[in-house]
């Protein structure tokens, strides 16, 4: 293709939008609450991954060795563990430091026990994956030397259920906001194409092709998409911001910053707009041109 006819293109392309400039308008809007829908979805998710992971965190467990245990059993038990797969950490205290910790937290109290501890050498654990919790107990469990282990069973049981919820019907709204922004931007394209079904009738007598006749239309979705994406991103950081200094959930749970993943939302919108664009585009034109056909 020359450039001569590909400036020409650009600019009926770029004519058709600004001549439609109600029904642009209309469809960038629409589209954008479609990516800031999906937008948002994306940030939910990555934020129950976030507190998924801070979960891990506080959901430990700890195993107890057996009164009496000698340093030589203790240092074991912590291989044997340490070498199991779905294990990230062991940390070992001994019943003296558990002690010692107890009684900074409740002072003069446990002043009895000093001479006579009744407490157990421990190790405190934490897993790589909660999807086999139980699996890995029973081996804790299994090892010897380990007298008891203590977990919270429900509390990871519950997470690994939420994050799968979250992250099925997150699928499921971005691919039907995907769909409807398609249905969306093809019906635009449509009433342009319709529009000027007078000029496309005499393209094709004088023998222009069928990609001759859809580039405008092609660039019209590409603006469309590009606007729609960049304007989504602006909107999405503001108002992932303002949520940000109006909501505070614990001093130890914070949303993750949007500096974490500004490049993925800031890509994601610009090349999903521009491919929504593009394809209502070729949808549109494509069932347009057939039918003429026929």
């Amino acid at each position: 293709m020359r450039f001569n006819t590909f400036r020409y293109l650009l600019k009926q392309g770029y004519y058709s939008l600004c001549k439609n400039w109600f029904m642009s308008a209309a469809s960038i809007l629409i589209l954008v609450c479609c990516l800031l829908i999906t937008g948002c979805a994306y940030l939910v998710f990555q934020n129950v991954e976030h507190g998924f992971d801070w979960a891990y965190q506080q959901n430990l467990v700890v195993a107890y060795s057996v009164s009496g245990a000698t340093e030589d059993v203790n240092t074991t038990i912590r291989e044997t563990i340490e070498g199991m797969e779905n294990i990230e950490s062991v940390e070992f205290y001994s019943k003296d430091e558990l002690l010692q910790r107890y009684q900074d937290e409740f002072g003069d109290l446990l002043d009895d026990l000093q001479e006579d501890n009744p407490l157990q050498d421990a190790f405190v654990i934490r897993f790589t994956d909660l999807s086999v919790f139980e699996q890995t107990v029973k081996q804790i469990e299994g090892v010897e030397g380990v007298d008891t282990v203590s977990y919270n069973q429900d509390l990871s049981a519950t997470l690994v259920k939420f994050r799968n919820l979250v992250l099925t019907v997150g699928s499921w709204v971005i691919a039907l906001l995907l769909l409807v922004s398609l249905f969306i931007i093809a019906n635009t394209i449509k009433l342009t194409v319709y529009s000027r079904r007078l000029e496309i009738f005499i393209m094709r007598s004088v023998g222009a092709t069928r990609g001759f006749i859809r580039f405008p239309f092609m660039v019209e979705g590409l603006i469309l998409g590009f606007f729609a994406g960049c304007l989504s991103y602006g909107l999405l950081y503001g108002l992932y911001i303002l949520i940000g200094r109006l909501f505070t959930f614990s001093s130890s749970f914070q949303l993750i910053s949007f500096s974490m993943v500004w490049w993925q939302l800031l890509v994601g919108f610009i090349v999903g707009g521009i491919l929504v664009g593009l394809i209502g585009s070729l949808i549109s034109t494509g069932k347009y041109l057939r039918e003429q056909t026929e």
